[in-house]
């Protein structure tokens, strides 16, 4: 099974926009991208933080019902998923099921207007999981789902974010 490499550790937390604050704050992280109500997901606010080859996803529940939400509450702020970059999310899941791993996500396609990223998650320890990650077809700033973010001016609200108009397409 070939991993090309580490592609995020996801933490859901009580509190993601502050979580991301503070993680540019404090260690000199990047906020490249977002995804929430105002890029239509309706369940959580997920804020993607970046230094070097480090990417961090920090998510929290926008809903009482919500899992990322009742899992912050019973553990506190914790790794909720590890993931890993392979050329191929269908025969990394395959392999993992066939020596042992319980499938969480059997392979499946997220697309939007900057490509298509293939997933597939397999169980690992607690509530821990490990996500196969195949971004050879995707050029957008994270995953569908996200847009990216653009540090604010010293003269705008501090903390807040700035969503860009996603590319055309239509010239690739």
């Amino acid at each position: 099974m070939p991993l090309e490499g580490w592609d995020h550790v996801e933490l859901w937390v009580g509190n993601a926009k502050q979580a991301a604050y503070f993680y540019e704050q404090a260690f000199g992280f990047t906020r490249t991208a977002y995804a929430g109500p105002e890029t239509g997901v309706r369940d959580r606010a997920s804020y993607v933080v970046e230094q070097g080859e480090i990417r961090l996803i920090l998510s929290s529940g926008l809903r009482r019902d919500s899992a990322v939400g009742e899992f912050s509450c019973i553990h506190g702020d914790g790794v909720k998923d590890i993931s890993l970059r392979v050329p191929d999310a269908r025969e990394a899941y395959r392999q993992a099921v066939q020596r042992g791993a319980r499938g969480i996500a059997e392979p499946h396609w997220a697309e939007d207007e900057f490509g298509r990223v293939e997933l597939a998650s397999i169980a690992t320890y607690g509530e821990v999981i490990h996500t196969f990650v195949n971004r050879g077809d995707y050029a957008g700033p994270y995953l569908p789902g996200y847009r990216s973010t653009v540090p604010c001016s010293s003269s705008s609200r501090r903390g807040s974010i700035t969503l860009r108009a996603p590319r055309d397409t239509a010239s690739r």
